[in-house]
């Protein structure tokens, strides 16, 4: 009578399951970096507008002499340019926030003999 049989794991079985689920964390960060970086450019390309919009709104201020409309459109554009700015400093302290996420997950599995679980097909 065996009365203090265990059966453990196979230890490639726990690493294998180690490995998967930090890969899991690491592709989740991922889509977030490349989620963010689309947010980003939506941004610069509003800012890129906005830039071109004031500077033609400027030049029609010089030429036309200062309207309270076009003075207050520039106004505005310029609150914008601030606002994408901000906004586009933020999402970049985040995607850099997200990638040193990422290289720490692969310190910590280098560290611990994980290795990949699989291929990854990015």
């Amino acid at each position: 009578m065996a009365l203090f049989r265990f059966r453990t794991r196979n230890p490639e079985r726990d690493r294998l399951s180690d490995a998967t689920r930090f890969l899991s964390i690491k592709r989740a960060i991922r889509d977030v970096v490349v989620e963010t970086e689309r947010e980003r450019d939506g941004f610069r390309r509003r800012y890129d507008d906005a830039s071109v919009n004031a500077a033609f709104s400027f030049e029609n201020m010089e030429n036309e002499g200062e309207t309270e409309k076009v003075s207050a459109q520039v106004d505005n554009l310029t609150q914008a340019l601030t606002r994408f700015s901000q906004r586009i400093d933020f999402l970049e302290k985040q995607m850099a926030f997200m990638q040193e996420m990422d290289e720490a997950i692969t310190t910590f599995e280098n560290a611990n003999g994980l290795g990949r679980a699989e291929p990854e097909s990015d």
